[in-house]
C-alpha cells in the first residue's frame, strides 16, 4: 500500500488516524466527548471537565509585524476559549501556556505578550495555572484550557432532520482582514473600515456568553475557527445528515460590504475566510424563535435533512461550491 503524506489526507484524515489508534478509550465510561470534537470532556463527580489545546505558530498563524504582542497574547487565549464555548454552558477555569521563543526575543515583547494573556484571562475570570518555556527558532504559543460545567455537553453530532442551522453575529471580517494584510502589508495607510476588518483578525472574541444563554436548547454545536464552510460540513458529517445552506441568508457585516463591494467576494470571505470564532449550531425549528429572543444577533442560514450531502443555494438556485479556505496540511 502506498505510503501517503499528510497533505494528501488533510487534517480530517490525520484526526481519523489518531482516533483509530485510541479507539479503546471509548470503553472508559467517564469519557463524555472523545477525540475529534472541539474539546475532550470527562466526568469528575457531578461536573464535566472540558479540556482543549490550540497552537499559534509564527509564520503559519501570525506574522510579528501584523499583530501587537498584547493582541497576540489575548488571541491565543480567546481561540481556546472559543472551543470551550463550543461545548455549551462550560466555564473556563485554568490556562496552561507553553511558549517556544527565539533567544533574541526582547523582554518588552514577552512582557506585552503576557499582558495579553492576563487581560484575556481576567476578562473571563480565569487563572493562569502554569506551563513551560523552551528555546525555539520561531515563536510558538501552545495554550491548554481546562473548563468545568454541570449542564449537558453539546457535541457536534446531535443534529436532527428538520433542525435549522443557526450562527451568531457575522462572518467574513477576519478573513478579509488578513487578506488586506497579505495584499498591502503594514506600511499601507488603511482606511477606518479596513482597520476594523484587521482588528477582527487580530483581536477576536469567543462567544462564551451567547453559548451559555442558548446551549440547553441546541442539538449540535461547534465554533467557526476554520471557516463557516468547514463548520457546516463538520456538523452535517458528524451527525450523519445532510443540509441545505441558503447563501443569501449568511450574515455579513456592513464594514465588509463597504470594503469589498462584490457579493461573491463577501460570500467567499464568509464561507472560507476562517478565524471568525462565531458559533455554528442546530436547533429544533420549534425553538428557533426562542433562541433569537435570547440572542438577537443570531441568523438562520439553512436546514438539516437526511440526504448526507451539503447543498448550497443562492436566491433559490443551487450553487456549485468549491472549498478554497485555509488547510492545515
Amino acid at each position: 500500500m502506498k505510503n501517503k503524506n499528510i497533505s494528501s489526507i488533510g487534517e480530517v484524515g490525520l484526526i481519523g488516524i489518531i482516533k483509530n489508534q485510541f479507539a479503546t478509550s471509548k470503553n472508559n465510561k467517564n469519557i463524555v466527548v472523545g477525540i475529534g470534537d472541539d474539546c475532550f470532556c470527562f466526568r469528575l463527580g457531578k461536573n464535566t471537565i472540558c479540556i482543549t489545546k490550540d497552537m499559534l505558530i509564527e509564520g503559519v498563524h501570525f506574522k510579528k509585524d501584523w499583530i501587537t504582542p498584547q493582541e497576540l497574547g489575548e488571541k491565543a487565549i480567546e481561540v481556546n476559549i472559543s472551543d470551550i464555548a463550543a461545548m455549551g454552558n462550560v466555564k473556563p477555569e485554568y490556562a496552561f501556556i507553553g511558549l517556544g521563543i527565539p533567544p533574541i526575543t526582547s523582554k518588552i515583547f514577552i512582557r506585552n505578550l503576557f499582558k495579553g494573556f492576563k487581560a484575556a484571562c481576567d476578562r473571563h475570570k480565569m487563572t493562569i495555572a502554569g506551563g513551560d518555556t523552551v528555546k525555539s527558532d520561531k515563536i510558538i504559543i501552545s495554550v491548554t484550557i481546562v473548563g468545568a460545567g454541570k449542564d449537558k455537553i453539546i457535541k457536534r453530532n446531535g443534529a436532527k432532520t428538520g433542525d435549522v442551522i443557526g450562527v451568531t453575529n457575522t462572518f467574513g471580517d477576519a478573513g478579509a482582514g488578513v487578506a488586506l494584510l497579505y495584499k498591502y502589508g503594514t506600511k499601507h495607510k488603511y482606511a477606518k473600515n479596513e482597520r476594523l476588518l484587521i482588528l477582527k483578525q487580530n483581536n477576536p472574541r469567543a462567544r462564551l456568553s451567547e453559548s451559555k444563554k442558548i446551549s440547553k436548547h441546541l442539538t449540535s454545536l461547534t465554533d467557526a475557527s476554520d471557516g463557516l464552510y468547514v463548520s457546516v460540513n463538520l456538523l452535517t458529517r458528524d451527525s450523519n445528515k445532510g443540509s441545505d445552506i441558503y447563501m443569501d441568508q449568511i450574515p455579513v457585516s456592513k464594514t465588509l460590504k463597504k470594503v469589498f463591494k462584490e457579493t461573491k467576494e463577501q460570500l467567499d470571505f464568509a464561507l472560507f475566510g476562517a478565524e471568525d470564532y462565531e458559533l455554528v449550531f442546530t436547533v429544533p425549528e420549534t425553538k428557533a424563535r426562542l433562541i433569537k429572543k435570547l440572542v438577537p444577533q443570531i441568523s438562520y442560514i439553512g436546514k438539516i435533512n437526511s440526504s448526507k450531502k451539503v447543498r448550497y443555494f443562492y436566491n433559490g438556485k443551487k450553487q456549485k461550491i468549491k472549498c478554497s479556505g485555509f488547510k492545515h496540511f
